[in-house]
């Protein structure tokens, strides 16, 4: 479909599932992996001859300009994000620099050198703002209301790359995401870390006691990859998407899950310790799809799929 695409983040969790699955569907395309090899990625996640790696920073104007130079990109998928929240409370300024500036950095030196690029923007459900009522939000919600430091560095990005669209027209496309779980997936994010805890004979940890009320909607990273390549493909130009699951859970019933899952046992408080909550989080992030089903996207993963996760080793 493409000669050249440029991903960035590549190495870490979604990237590089997307890496791996694309490239087996577009053998004789060249991809490009730009990543900085932060804590939570790995040049391992990729397979061999899948890409062509760089390691660096988005944000780094020279770098960037001379991989557009150079390979003149058909498609840029745009990952690359700092995505832990807790984190985002302890060092703010970081979530600026890696997803709002390095983004600008980057859709502004394709405007300069690419004006014509497709530019699939991945973001995140959490721009919405937290969900206070039974009707999902959908991509024509006119005001985005980020809660914490992370959710705010990327609804900064989507203006940014948002303006790109009208001031100069260029063909982007931006996705919306709900939780996501998988393969490659550092095991600071709910699923990965339980499953590594339980097996370390070790305890879930919960923010808080007010768990039962906090619901996320978990997707397995495939059906993700076969979104991203729906709006890549099918979608229009300088429209959202967003990508929602159908498995929305309280945080309680997922830990319960996973410790029915690794242990075997239904002594779910035995495995259970509460700790200090953050200094706020959003209890729900109720996101519609129906747009991209639209294209022909659907879901294929279910909650059992979880389960099945959880059993590999």
């Amino acid at each position: 479909m493409f000669n050249n695409v440029l991903v960035t983040g590549g190495c870490g969790f979604i990237a590089s599932n997307f890496l791996n699955i694309m490239k087996q569907r577009y053998p004789d395309t060249t991809f490009i992996n730009i990543d900085k090899l932060d804590y939570c990625s790995n040049v391992e996640n990729v397979n061999p001859g899948v890409a062509t790696f760089i390691k660096g920073n988005v944000g780094n104007k020279e770098l960037v300009e001379h991989l557009i130079q150079k390979y003149s990109f058909d498609a840029v998928f745009h990952f690359a994000a700092q995505s832990h929240v807790d984190n985002s409370f302890e060092n703010a300024l970081s979530f600026t620099m890696d997803n709002t500036h390095a983004t600008h950095v980057l859709i502004e030196a394709c405007r300069r050198h690419i004006p014509n690029v497709e530019f699939i923007h991945f973001s995140t459900d959490e721009v919405y703002g937290e969900s206070k009522t039974d009707v999902p939000f959908t991509e024509a919600e006119g005001v985005l209301r980020p809660t914490n430091p992370y959710s705010a560095s990327k609804a900064a990005a989507e203006m940014i790359v948002r303006s790109y669209i009208e001031s100069f027209g260029m063909n982007i496309k931006i996705i919306r995401c709900n939780n996501v779980y998988g393969p490659n997936q550092y095991p600071e994010k709910l699923i990965p870390k339980f499953k590594r805890l339980l097996k370390e004979g070790k305890k879930c940890t919960i923010h808080g006691k007010n768990c039962a009320n906090i619901k996320r909607a978990f997707m397995h990273v495939e059906d993700v990859v076969d979104a991203v390549e729906t709006v890549w493909k099918k979608g229009t130009a300088g429209d959202i998407y967003n990508i929602a699951s159908d498995d929305e859970l309280t945080v309680i019933e997922v830990t319960h899950l996973i410790i029915e899952t690794i242990l075997g046992t239904t002594e779910y408080d035995k495995w259970i310790t509460y700790v200090e909550d953050r200094p706020f989080n959003d209890k729900r992030y109720f996101i519609c799809a129906d747009k991209l089903k639209s294209l022909g996207w659907c879901q294929k993963k279910t909650r059992e799929d979880i389960k099945k996760f959880l059993e590999l080793d």
